[in-house]
């Protein structure tokens, strides 16, 4: 069970990289989910993404040394880490919103985007 204890801190590490990378990406459009044509400050919106996301790393480092120590929730905290990953995806992805401009002040779109969805 070492090996899951193990597999928990591999996982720290790219998860880290991630959170880092949305945290810092300032203007650019690093987020999948999010209508940027309607986001009013898209360097807001990722220091709060960022932030929301850097839980996962500290959630797998913690469940690494659990797991160290009591090696039967290795398997239970594996399974307990996709979980997390999936809620704070949805987390990050319903609370992003807030940073959302009302739809008559979005910027006008381009492409089959802009054509109503009835014609």
């Amino acid at each position: 069970m070492d090996f899951l204890a193990a597999v928990h801190f591999v996982l720290a590490l790219p998860l880290l990289a991630v959170a880092l990378a949305v945290r810092f990406a300032g203007s650019a459009r690093i987020l999948n989910s999010v209508d940027y044509a309607r986001v009013e400050d898209a360097a807001a919106l990722h220091r709060w993404a960022g932030n929301r996301l850097l839980l996962l790393p500290a959630a797998a480092l913690s469940a690494g040394l659990v797991s160290l120590r009591f090696a039967p929730l290795a398997l239970p905290l594996l399974f307990a880490s996709v979980l997390w990953l999936i809620a704070v995806a949805i987390w990050v992805t319903v609370g992003s919103d807030r940073f959302f401009r009302p739809y008559a002040a979005a910027a006008p779109q381009r492409g089959p985007a802009a054509s109503p969805p009835w014609r």
